[in-house]
């Protein structure tokens, strides 16, 4: 293989790389879905409303990897609009990844329509709204696809996040009625994982005995890591014949509560 038919060749694959948008991508889950499409040849749009540092790290990390980086709180409209026409504005988009979300705790009674209103911007209206914006970009794609983060509160309640589980169990059913809705394309997938990463914000979780609770429901006898979510958001992109579907990443732990009883 000559030099030069190496550079030609590598000129003509940069030129041709697939674009992505991953909402929330600066950090945790989103970061390591932002670094999985990167290296599977796409150019991604790093999507952050407060983690400014990271974002900006993350796009130097990538370098020619990063298709740019673009703040925007999407519980609300109009920087929901801006977000959508700034990405479509650099040109085509072949894949969305609506990765952001809130994960709101609290006793119902003490809460609110206020509150419900709040979780409910960001886990499902936000989604629905950027694949509608992005519509025009995604269908100019050869194949264009949405793949939407839900996680298992979509289908097992939560004590003290009522709102978290419903919320992302209406985005479970607006995925399917979508992948029916906007076939053949964009195709619309989503990805329900477990217990990935502890979370950083709710202290009941720095308690080993809380940590060791949650390990042993999971038939595969431990967490997973953010990069077995972002493995199954490259494969359910490359593989064009999967639509509607809610792939869990959870070490089976969606299968054995499924057996209890």
């Amino acid at each position: 293989m000559s030099a030069l038919w190496r550079i030609r060749y590598g000129v003509a694959m940069a030129e041709a790389r697939r674009v992505a948008l991953v909402t929330g991508g600066a950090i945790r889950v989103g970061a390591a879905i932002v670094r999985a499409l990167a290296a599977a040849g796409y150019r991604v749009w790093i999507h952050y409303n407060r983690s400014a540092g990271p974002a900006e790290a993350l796009a130097r990390e990538l370098g020619p990897g990063c298709a740019g980086v673009v703040q925007a709180d999407l519980a609300i409209s109009g920087e929901r609009a801006r977000l959508a026409e700034q990405v479509l504005a650099a040109g085509g988009l072949d894949l969305l990844v609506n990765s952001a979300a809130s994960f709101e705790r609290g006793k119902f009674e003490e809460r609110g329509d206020a509150d419900l209103e709040r979780v409910l911007a960001v886990n499902l209206i936000a989604p629905l709204a950027l694949v509608r914006a992005l519509l025009p970009g995604l269908r100019r794609a050869e194949a264009g696809v949405v793949v939407n983060i839900v996680d298992l509160a979509a289908f097992h309640p939560w004590v003290g996040y009522a709102d978290h589980c419903a919320s992302k169990a209406a985005l479970v059913m607006a995925t399917r009625a979508l992948a029916v809705e906007l076939a053949p394309s964009p195709r619309v997938v989503g990805i329900a994982p477990g217990t990935v990463m502890w979370p950083e914000d709710d202290p009941r979780f720095a308690d080993e005995g809380l940590r060791a609770r949650i390990t042993r429901a999971i038939p595969l006898g431990r967490i997973g890591r953010p990069e077995d979510v972002a493995q199954a958001v490259v494969f359910l992109a490359a593989n064009s014949f999967i639509n509607g579907v809610i792939l869990p990443v959870d070490g089976g732990r969606l299968a054995a509560a499924a057996g209890e009883g």
